[in-house]
């Protein structure tokens, strides 16, 4: 594995008046430094890979510099409690951008098997296919959930090249079998073509509009990403961000210290194998994007320090369970609640019957008959794959036989 990795060459990180070099992240980190032995280490439980790769960014080209930048104020904030120790793998090597592509794949993969959770620093948000592809090689499952945060849809309906605006359309056509779910939180309208959106509903995967989850409906974020397997951010969802373009600065998107909460949804989430962010721009406010983009990992790894296993189980008197009819689908709703936390979930329309994250809102809405909106998206999905199936395989006629 060490012939993907170029060690990480501290040049010195942004000291913070106060932070004594034993109580900063620096200090909990077990760098990468060129030795093999380093992959055998056991002692930390979170690995962060920097993917400085950007040739294949439609906008952005610059944000190939941005991992080493963001380790530099990273690493000089004081560790949250209970910080877990964190392996620092270095940068992808690779000369060729398939040799990237292939680098953070087989890492990606060969961490996941070892047990690890990995951050992806970015590099463009292209590299969110290797790093999900790793998974699936990886974690052995037969199917994944995916989340990503952006205020565009990275999809093309003309069949237009592979690029940072259109990985996601090209990884949803190229493994759709292996994806169960997809979530896509804080687009913009106006950003949105018509022609994206009918992509995901027609395949029942979910978008979710910026202004359904911003301010006091910010909470809303946690159940799309509590799911997930995976979670790939733009960097640029944020306000006062060139959302579409080096230079045009957008007056709209999610707030920093919004970003900040739901990397620590991300963080606290035991589903959530591997987190990237991408897309930083450098350029001239480089090292101030580079700051907020270290106290996003500070708030992964502050959630991370919490992280538990959190599953309904019907048995256990932490979790109640809820039984809510909808008249209009003559059905009955189970919802379960984690008393410890206000987690909620629903259980799933599909044969499977798997308990499937929700909000107290969807709780509440099935109590005014009301449908909550990702259990409909379930229940439609399962109901048109099964009529798809009758038609594709109809039942062969009953024959007597004298």
């Amino acid at each position: 594995m060490d012939h993907y990795f170029e060690p990480y060459k501290k040049n010195g990180n942004a000291a913070i008046a106060g932070i004594p070099l034993g109580e900063s992240l620096a200090g909990k980190v077990s760098f990468y430094k060129g030795q093999s032995d380093w992959f055998k280490d056991t002692s930390f439980s979170v690995v962060l890979i920097g993917a400085g790769e950007a040739r294949n960014s439609a906008d952005n080209k610059d944000c190939g510099s941005a991992p080493d930048l963001i380790r530099k104020y990273l690493y000089s904030l004081a560790a949250p409690a209970g910080c877990p120790m964190i392996g620092d793998a270095g940068n992808l090597r690779g000369s060729s951008l398939n040799d990237r592509y292939l680098a953070l794949e087989e890492a990606v993969a060969w961490f996941i098997e070892h047990g690890k959770s990995v951050i992806v620093l970015g590099g463009s948000q292209d590299l969110s296919l290797p790093m999900t592809k790793g998974l699936i090689s990886g974690s052995g499952n037969k199917s994944i959930n995916l989340s990503v945060g952006d205020a565009m849809l990275d999809i093309d309906t003309e069949d237009d090249d592979f690029s940072s605006r259109t990985w996601l359309g090209y990884l949803i056509s190229e493994f759709d079998k292996a994806i169960e779910d997809v979530t896509v939180f804080g687009i913009q309208s106006y950003l949105t073509a018509v022609s994206q959106l009918d992509f995901l509903s027609s395949r029942f995967y979910e978008y979710v509009r910026l202004g359904d989850i911003r301010g006091g409906n910010l909470h809303r974020v946690e159940p799309l990403i509590r799911d997930a397997n995976v979670l790939s951010l733009d960097y640029r969802m944020m306000r006062y961000q060139p959302q579409f373009g080096n230079d045009l600065i957008s007056s709209h998107g999610i707030e920093p210290f919004e970003m900040c909460r739901i990397l620590r949804y991300a963080g606290l989430c035991h589903n959530v194998r591997i987190t990237g962010i991408f897309e930083m721009p450098v350029g001239d406010s480089g090292d101030n994007n580079a700051m907020l983009a270290g106290q996003l990992v500070w708030h992964f790894l502050d959630g991370f320090a919490g992280r538990a296993a959190d599953q309904p189980d019907e048995a256990s008197g932490t979790y109640r369970k809820y039984v809510v009819p909808v008249e209009a689908f003559d059905e009955q709703l189970y919802f379960c609640r984690n008393t410890s936390n206000d987690r909620w979930w629903v259980k799933s329309p599909a044969p499977d019957n798997k308990w499937i994250s929700c909000g107290r809102e969807d709780y509440r809405a099935a109590l005014r008959n009301e449908p909550p909106p990702r259990w409909w998206r379930m229940f439609v999905k399962h109901s048109t794959i099964t009529k798809e199936d009758k038609k594709n395989n109809p039942t062969p006629d009953k024959k007597c036989n004298l």
